[in-house]
């Protein structure tokens, strides 16, 4: 254990030396490089200082979705007045990028964000410019992706980590959930298009960020990232009165009854991969930074679940995942 911690201190070490002189390679007068705050993604990125200011460096070795994809989307949304950081200069060999330092200040910050109207109308705003953006080439395999999605809750969260049998009602919900998410409206998707990817520059203007993942997918998936949040308990009165909001401003032709619907299964489809992706994180990866997330996500989605009639679900979380969870990480 002594030895790996040391090999991956080693490789931090020599990642950041490369960021430093890539940095330099921009700007010749860097005074120091700070790593910024880890990313369940897997990219890194440093804050680079020097006299004149900041500037973010970014590392991505991704073969899909890496550097190339980001600098393409990144003009592209931005050609639809979707505000994303500039960037400043690529290397394609060395994998990194020198981004605009738009600060620390995202939405997650923001206190009371879901009595802020106005915030969360620009957000709801910027989600549909998102939605209307001209881009090329997206991926479309999100309905490929539905089964093994599924699974990770089942077979990471349940099995692997709390020795727990999924109910057998499960695979019937799997088939329910299917046509309620093919079903919907589609348009370009963020998938995390959520408070930690938004930022607030200093003129107020929403920033989004982590958008080379963007593909072709259900509506309600990004709308779940937004209305559904992962640090609030699910208030789904609010939900509805966003959804009703969304449904006003939005370029499709959709109730809010429409929209609520839509955000109910985008959340429970998007909370069920996320609760198998976190927990393969920190058994596979020992990644601890989001765990703690889980009780939460856990007790939203059973809250969800409930309100569209997934009553066995909402039940096998609130009353065997949930306590088992909290028993668990009581001892990590």
């Amino acid at each position: 254990m002594i030895r790996l911690c040391l090999r991956k201190l080693k490789i931090a070490d020599n990642l950041e030396r490369r960021a430093l002189s890539f940095a330099k390679s921009f700007h010749e007068d860097i005074k120091s490089i700070q790593p910024l705050t880890e990313e369940a993604s897997g990219r890194k990125y440093f804050r680079a200082s020097h006299d004149q200011g900041t500037f973010v460096v970014c590392f991505d070795p991704s073969t899909i979705n890496g550097h190339s994809v980001f600098i393409q989307r990144a003009q592209e949304l931005k050609n639809a007045n979707v505000r994303v950081p500039e960037i400043l200069k690529y290397d394609e060999d060395s994998n990194f990028t020198a981004l605009e330092d738009i600060g620390n200040y995202n939405l997650l910050d923001v206190p009371d964000f879901y009595q802020k109207n106005d915030v969360v109308e620009k957000v709801l705003l910027l989600l549909n410019d998102m939605q209307s953006a001209n881009l090329v080439n997206l991926d479309t395999t999100f309905e490929m992706g539905l089964e093994s999605h599924a699974k990770k809750f089942s077979k990471i969260l349940c099995k692997e980590f709390l020795d727990l049998d999924i109910y057998s009602g499960y695979k019937d919900l799997y088939k329910r959930m299917i046509p309620k998410l093919l079903d919907q409206k589609w348009a370009n998707c963020h998938y995390d298009f959520e408070r930690r990817n938004l930022h607030m520059g200093a003129d107020e203007e929403i920033i989004l960020l982590d958008f080379q993942d963007l593909g072709f997918g259900p509506i309600g998936i990004d709308l779940a990232g937004i209305l559904i949040d992962h640090y609030y308990e699910t208030n789904l009165e609010l939900v509805s009165s966003y959804s009703n909001k969304f449904a006003q401003l939005s370029k499709f032709d959709l109730s809010g009854d429409e929209v609520y619907e839509y955000a109910l299964w985008g959340a429970l489809q998007r909370n069920l991969r996320i609760m198998g992706t976190l927990t393969s994180l920190y058994i596979h990866k020992n990644k601890k930074f989001r765990i703690m997330d889980l009780p939460r996500i856990i007790s939203n989605s059973a809250i969800v679940a409930n309100e569209i009639g997934e009553s066995e679900l909402s039940n096998f979380l609130s009353n065997t995942v949930l306590p088992e969870f909290n028993g668990r990480i009581k001892v990590l």
